[in-house]
Formats: structure tokens, sequence, C-alpha cells
């Protein structure tokens, strides 16, 4: 089970535990949702959330994206770390899994959902930003993601494995080595909708600008 002091790796490895259970427990809202898809194509590029909490404890919101030819789904873990703060962990079986911190989830809340609930607002983050598109400093530990709403930095807390990301920056404040490097992320994460592409797979490097120093 989930604690509020476990560590970004700590919060993985129990949310690791419990994927087959989630699985076995999305099977029949998956096969739902096809069918559905097939009378009502309206349904398409439409995200789902669904919401489970596991036998062990563990509180787990499923982003699902319904596409043409497949849906793409992103099993995300929630809790409360010891300051009361909420935190998730986007769990990839066979890529890399993303630790958000409260940071992230603050500053996104300030420029896009200031509503009071916390938990709402968590979902909002989850529902709209589902899809990441990942690179990594090749001379350093800083990991970057794309998604819908923004640009987020991090660093490797399991090099390749697991990255805890600390700072969210919206578009508008993004440098212009940033901009260009915003333009791939989206790019990945559009190509991250066929359904051929192993899911968190596609973390890239890329070179830092070298200090004028």
């Amino acid at each position: 089970m989930i604690v509020p002091s476990h560590s970004p790796e700590e919060v993985v490895r129990e949310a690791f535990r419990d994927l087959p259970a989630m699985w076995n427990k999305m099977k029949e809202p998956i096969a739902r949702l096809q069918r559905g898809m097939r009378k009502d194509k309206r349904l398409r590029l439409q995200p789902q959330l669904y919401e489970y909490r596991s036998h062990a404890g563990n509180n787990w919101l499923i982003a699902i994206l319904p596409t043409k030819k497949a849906l793409k789904i992103a099993p995300f873990v929630w809790y409360r770390g010891t300051d009361g703060y909420y935190r998730a962990a986007r769990i990839v079986q066979d890529g890399v899994c993303y630790h958000i911190s409260h940071h992230v989830l603050e500053q996104y809340a300030e420029r896009f959902n200031r509503t009071g609930d916390a938990l709402a607002r968590l979902k909002e983050f989850i529902r709209e930003n589902m899809s990441f598109g990942s690179e990594h400093n090749i001379h350093g530990d800083e990991v970057r993601v794309g998604i819908t709403h923004g640009y987020i930095i991090g660093t490797w807390v399991v090099p390749h494995q697991v990255a805890q990301l600390i700072t969210f920056v919206d578009h508008g404040k993004l440098y212009a080595d940033q901009l260009e490097q915003m333009d791939r992320l989206d790019q990945q994460r559009a190509e991250n909708l066929r359904p051929t592409r192993k899911p968190g797979g596609h973390v890239l490097p890329w070179d830092l600008p070298r200090s004028a120093a």
C-alpha cells in the first residue's frame, strides 16, 4: 500500500504490485467503451477518466483516450504526502514511470484551474494531460516532458525507469530552445497515439545548450 512517507521509487514499486488487479478491474469498462465507440464515433478523442480503489488501498485514475484504431490508456496512482498535498505517478509497465510532485500540480492549478477542490484539479490535470512526450539530457539527469498544456522539468530518480517531475511551465513562458523542444515533444505525443508504439518507450536524449562561460 502506498503511504504518505513513500519516496517516488517506492510509490512506483507499490503501484506495480497493483497492476494485475487494476487491469483485471478495467476489462469491463474498456470493453464497454470499445462497444460504445462502434456505435458513436463522437467518442473518439474524448478523454475518459475511471476511478478505482484497489484491495491494497491504492487510489487509481485510469485515463483513456479513444482513437480511430485503438484506445490509449494511461494509469495514474494518487495519494497525499505527509504535508497533505496531492501527488500522483503515471505508471508504465514497459517504459518510464513519472512521479508528479505537488509543485507541478500547484503550478498547473495557478495557470489553468483555481477551484478549491485539489482532487478535482488533479483529475482535470490527468484527463487533459494524459499523453506525455519526453526527452532526457545525455550529459546529466534532467528530464523534460511535454504535455497538452505545457512543459514539465524533472530529474531521474532511477535512470531510464522513474523520473520525478518538479516544475511546470506553461507555453507562454518557454525560452526559444524550449519552444523548439516542445515542438518535438508535441510530435512525439502525436506519434504515441499509434497502437504500435510502446507506452513510455519513446524517451529520447538531447544536448543541453553549452554555457557561454
